[in-house]
């Protein structure tokens, strides 16, 4: 799961700080019962003095001595035990058992981590943007004219089809998906199904990163042109399980954003990194600013859809 390095630090926080809430909270039961139990407090002396001559029985090898000092602590702690558990006081055990909460499992980030850094970064993607707002469920084919246009397609039709795609495309989502490229007007709905999709895939735990194309390109050439060794911006653009990038062709163009989009799209394709592009410009008009080795890719590598009507927004408006 591709996510950037800032997600994972603030998963990592948030991870240690439940560790420490629940350690903090086992802590001030333990104060509360030493302020309203005698007994307690007792024990809690008596078992650091046998523990002491435990440890020293042990090495001079006092057999008698060590059994009846172990079977003293085992029956203080189990009234120990029963102490705390009247007081609704229990040690906590670990919050997740496959890393022992330590984050890590066999040299990776644990699944609990990565959980944490799902939540993170849709919280963060919708905080940006009407993610939850835009859903399969409320894309409104109503929207769409019945009647077919010059070229004898009928939107209704036309968008019933690309939207069957994009369920089809979330529920089945992995490494194997072949990517996709929305091309049509303003106002027909690219970016609303571009939205459902990230809202369904990175519900199934993947790592999604959206954004405007103005916005995820600039990140990366900011970094870049810093000199401060950061990646943090490309490598989420490079490694994250699904890449979509809203209004292609509005971003500010010069050579190093049209290098940059290559690299993007030809590194993804490589590690078989499924992307999502929707764009106003044509065909023709994508290879005439970006060159015919992007949209060689794009006929080779993507599933192509064209929206076609008119502007929802615009009748949306006009109420």
């Amino acid at each position: 799961m591709g996510y950037s390095k800032e997600i994972y630090e603030k998963a990592l926080e948030i991870k240690a700080g439940q560790v420490k809430a629940a350690k903090d909270k086992y802590e001030a039961g333990l104060s509360r019962i030493r302020q309203e139990s005698v007994e307690f407090c007792e024990i809690e002396v008596a078992l650091a003095k046998a523990g002491s001559s435990l440890a020293l029985a042990a090495i001079s090898g006092e057999t008698e001595k060590f059994d009846r000092l172990k079977d003293f602590c085992i029956e203080k702690n189990r009234r120990k035990r029963e102490i705390m558990s009247a007081f609704g006081v229990e040690k906590p055990g670990y919050i997740c058992s496959m890393c022992e909460d330590s984050g890590y499992k066999d040299g990776k980030l644990c699944g609990c981590v990565t959980d944490i850094a799902k939540n993170l970064a849709f919280s963060e993607m919708s905080s940006k943007m009407p993610v939850s707002e835009c859903s399969f469920e409320n894309f409104d084919l109503n929207y769409y004219s019945d009647a077919a246009d010059g070229s004898g397609a009928v939107p209704r039709k036309r968008a019933a089809s690309i939207l069957k795609l994009c369920k089809d495309f979330s529920e089945g989502f992995s490494r194997d998906s072949r990517s996709l490229l929305f091309m049509g007007d303003a106002g027909l709905g690219k970016t609303h199904l571009s939205l459902a999709i990230v809202s369904a895939v990175s519900a199934r735990g993947f790592g999604v990163v959206y954004g405007s194309a103005q916005n995820l390109f600039g990140a990366a050439e900011k970094e870049h042109f810093s000199f401060s060794g950061e990646t943090a911006a490309l490598d989420s653009l490079l490694n994250c399980d699904l890449l979509v990038i809203d209004d292609l062709g509005t971003e500010f163009y010069s050579s190093y954003t049209a290098s940059l989009f290559y690299n993007v799209i030809n590194s993804r394709l490589l590690s078989k990194r499924p992307t999502v592009i929707n764009t106003n410009l044509t065909f023709d008009e994508l290879e005439k600013r970006y060159s015919a080795r992007i949209t060689s890719r794009f006929i080779g590598s993507y599933d192509m859809k064209k929206f076609i009507g008119n502007d929802i927004r615009q009748i949306k408006a006009m109420g």
